[in-house]
This record gives C-alpha cells, sequence and structure tokens, in this order.
C-alpha cells in the first residue's frame, strides 16, 4: 500500500483535528493501514485532516534536529496552516523497542513519561514537549498512539476505535472522559502525566519563551543561564534532561514562531 495519503473531511473551521502517521522512519508503510480505516469517518462538527508521509531518515521527535528535518518541517507546516486543537502522531515500534516506550525511568532518560498501553500492544502519550509547548495551547490535546509495526487486526481495531474517538469529540475533556469508560486505569495515569506537566514544564517554558522575547541572547550559554535563573527562583520540579528540552523548544520558538525576536 502507498504510505503517502493526505485528506480533509468536514467544512467547519472547528474545531480542528490533524492525524498524522508515519513521521520518521519507515513507519509510514505501518500506519497507513490506521490512517486509511478513518478516511471515511463522518465528520459532525469542525474538520479532521488526515495525512501520511512516507519514508524518511528516521530521527526522533525527542531530538530537535527533528524538527529542522524535511519530515519535521513537513510536520510542523501541516500544525501552522491547520492550528489543530486536537493533534495525534500515529506512530508504531517493534516489539524489542516497547520496553524503551513504557519504561516507568524514561522521564529521567528522554525527559518525557512513558507510554500507557491501552491493550493489543496499541499505547497512547504526549507528543514531543518541544511542539507540545510551543504551537498548543495546555488545554490542547496534542497526543500519541503507538500501534505495533506490520499491526495485527486485532491492534487496528482499537487505535481506530480511539481515533474514532477523538474525531468526534470537541474537545480534551471529551475525548478524556470517553477514553476513560474503556481504560479508567489508563485515563487516570495519563491525567497524573498532564497535571505535572501543567504544573512545572509548561509554566516553566512560559517564563522562559517572555524573558527570552524581552532579553538579547547571543549563545547558548546565554539560554542556559536564562533557564537555570527561572528555574531556580520559580522552583518548578525539573530533571536535567527537562531543563535541556526547555532550551530545545525555546529553539524551536524561535525558529518557528518568532524569528525577529530575542536572537542576534
Amino acid at each position: 500500500m502507498e504510505a503517502n495519503f493526505f485528506k480533509v473531511m468536514g467544512e467547519k473551521e472547528n474545531p480542528t483535528r490533524l492525524f498524522i502517521g508515519g513521521l520518521h522512519g519507515k513507519e509510514g508503510l505501518s500506519t497507513i493501514h490506521a490512517i486509511k480505516t478513518v478516511e471515511d469517518t463522518d465528520i459532525k462538527e469542525g474538520k479532521l485532516v488526515i495525512c501520511n508521509l512516507t519514508t524518511s531518515p528516521y530521527l526522533s521527535t525527542l531530538d530537535p534536529l527533528y524538527y529542522l528535518s524535511l519530515a519535521g518541517m513537513k510536520v510542523i507546516e501541516l500544525i501552522k496552516k491547520y492550528q489543530p486543537t486536537i493533534y495525534l502522531e500515529l506512530h508504531c515500534y517493534h516489539p524489542d523497542n516497547k520496553d524503551k516506550l513504557i519504561n516507568n525511568n524514561r522521564k529521567d532518560l528522554f525527559g518525557v513519561p512513558g507510554l500507557v498501553e491501552l491493550e493489543k500492544g496499541v499505547m497512547i502519550g504526549s507528543t514531543s514537549p518541544m511542539i507540545r509547548s510551543v504551537f498548543f495551547n495546555l488545554n490542547d490535546f496534542p497526543f500519541i498512539l503507538e500501534i505495533p509495526c506490520n499491526p495485527t487486526t486485532e491492534s487496528l481495531e482499537i487505535s481506530n476505535n480511539i481515533m474514532n474517538i477523538v474525531a468526534g469529540s470537541c474537545d480534551r475533556s471529551q475525548i478524556m472522559e470517553k477514553i476513560g469508560r474503556i481504560y479508567p486505569r489508563q485515563i487516570e495515569l495519563l491525567e497524573e502525566y498532564f497535571k505535572e506537566f501543567s504544573q512545572n514544564f509548561w509554566p516553566a517554558f512560559q517564563e522562559v519563551k517572555k524573558k527570552a522575547s524581552e532579553t538579547k541572547l547571543k549563545n547558548f550559554q546565554d539560554i542556559d543561564e536564562l533557564i537555570i535563573g527561572i528555574i531556580g527562583k520559580e522552583g518548578f520540579n525539573l530533571n536535567s534532561v527537562q531543563l535541556k528540552q526547555l532550551g530545545q523548544a525555546l529553539m524551536v520558538w524561535h525558529e518557528y514562531s518568532f524569528q525577529n525576536h530575542g536572537f542576534d
């Protein structure tokens, strides 16, 4: 099946939902099967944009260089064009990588909590903080759906059910309530992750962004000093990886949103 796919459904502007599959490597060859299960969904409110990308060099979406790659720039182009309040990244994983994705120590290692398994190998979690903080409001719903590469019929049924719930919902609270009816324990855990993010990384980035727009930052050392000063003053609970991600998010913000602000 050809991996490249794009379709817009629904005529109203709000809410806008954007589903993107195959963000890196060869995963689009698997995610296309899931993406196409929602191509005939009846959108009663707002709009649904679905896209599956072609094969590209593999770079993690937690790597800031991803957002300078051709695939990453395409993702940002779609986000900026459609300005979704509901955003789904559809990824696939190989079995030998599953433990790394659901690892309880993932936040210490990679700055983000582990994904949460629903069933049949389908997992859910948040997108990279580098785009979540820059392009979305706090109560928007940017998230990841991970399916096994070469997905089984059962896995596709689970992912299709989640995507249909999201496509038929208007905001974060509706989505979490509907998925929570099926997976209450998993949604409770995701709510804990969201609370931690909303109390620490999110407000920390807003403060960093504000200060950066008021300050001439000449190099990476200036950025580090700005971040360390803010964290020390405000007392946000962030580990060393997350502190680094604040600087990376700032660079993405500068590159795509405010290119004439703050930097020489």
